[in-house]
């Protein structure tokens, strides 16, 4: 008898196979699928458990607290983050500046000012330090605007000519006569101690010889305490070479300030002031030092401009001041 072949005998268990699988498939409630329903009904009843009674977390998920029972928790939220601060605005440093004189030419003013003891000119449009510009210039002000941050800061100062102190005189017309059964009115009251204009005077040597230095001194009497005096002198610089400029007896006091600045044309530009002054009595103002270069029938030293200033910076008038001349000997 002849044996059939393994192949068709591998072909029909296969068959036979994927028979019993479709038909387990199609038939969920053959005996083979009692064991998944029952597994469905088991993970049901966990899940109802699990709500009623919520699992305790895993040791890993308590984090540090968990890892360590010593360590602090605080059940405290984290404050929130604190708003980023506005940013402030720049701010302007001190004006580094003081008002130093105002000197009045034929062209016009012009006006002083001191940093330190450098005394210098400015007008509108100047730029100083690379920090300042001068947006205006006044007879009572100035104003400066600090580049770096766009504020604008001005110095305020009284600066009067002798002629705008000096009261004028004005030509008053003549009034009716009072009839007589008027009473004569009562006499105004005359002020007393009232301070006239200051005067002012020269003091040095008639004469000087060439090569040799000699001093100069300008000396002051004034009724009223002066408190500043920022002022030009000139000297000829073909026969006089400056040496020397510093403050007298009546500004040196712990109060003084002093600056000055000697010009290549022959002009000497001071700045000299007191808080605490005193009464002048021919008072030693300013001691200038020269040196003749050569001989010269007159070298003349005169006050080109001057700007005397009592209590808060009220201009005080002085009277006519000539120049100083000396002759310069071989």
């Amino acid at each position: 008898m002849r044996r059939p072949p393994r192949i068709a005998i591998l072909i029909a268990l296969l068959a036979a196979t994927a028979a019993w699988v479709v038909f387990d498939f199609r038939n969920p409630s053959a005996p083979g699928t009692a064991k998944s329903s029952a597994t469905a009904d088991q993970k049901d009843a966990r899940a109802a458990s699990e709500s009623k009674n919520p699992a305790i977390p895993a040791r890993s998920t308590l984090g540090r607290f968990g890892s360590d029972p010593f360590s602090t928790h605080s059940w405290t939220p984290p404050p929130k983050p604190a708003a980023p601060a506005a940013p402030v605005a720049p701010v302007a440093p001190p004006l580094p500046y003081r008002f130093a004189g105002q000197f009045y030419r034929d062209s016009g003013a012009e006006l002083f000012v001191a940093k330190g003891e450098e005394i210098f000119p400015v007008k509108e449009g100047d730029t100083l330090d690379g920090q300042y510009k001068v947006e205006g210039v006044t007879t009572s002000e100035v104003r400066f605007l600090h580049l770096a941050t766009g504020t604008l800061q001005i110095m305020q100062f009284n600066a009067l000519r002798e002629e705008d102190v000096i009261p004028k005189v004005v030509t008053a017309q003549p009034k009716a006569p009072a009839p007589a059964s008027a009473s004569p009115p009562p006499a105004e009251p005359k002020l007393a101690g009232k301070a006239g204009p200051a005067q002012l005077r020269w003091e040095g040597p008639a004469s000087a010889r060439a090569g040799a230095s000699f001093d100069v001194s300008l000396r002051v009497t004034s009724g009223e305490q002066i408190r500043a005096a920022p002022m030009q002198v000139r000297f000829d610089p073909a026969v006089l070479e400056s040496v020397a400029v510093r403050p007298g007896r009546y500004f040196v006091a712990p109060s003084g300030n002093f600056g000055y600045r000697v010009n290549s044309d022959g002009s000497i530009f001071i700045g000299v002031s007191n808080q605490n002054p005193a009464l002048a009595s021919d008072a030693e103002m300013l001691v200038l030092t020269f040196k003749p270069k050569r001989a010269a029938a007159s070298a003349e030293i005169s006050v080109a401009s001057l700007n005397l200033q009592g209590a808060a910076g009220r201009a005080i008038a002085y009277g006519a001041l000539t120049s100083f001349k000396t002759t310069i000997t071989p």
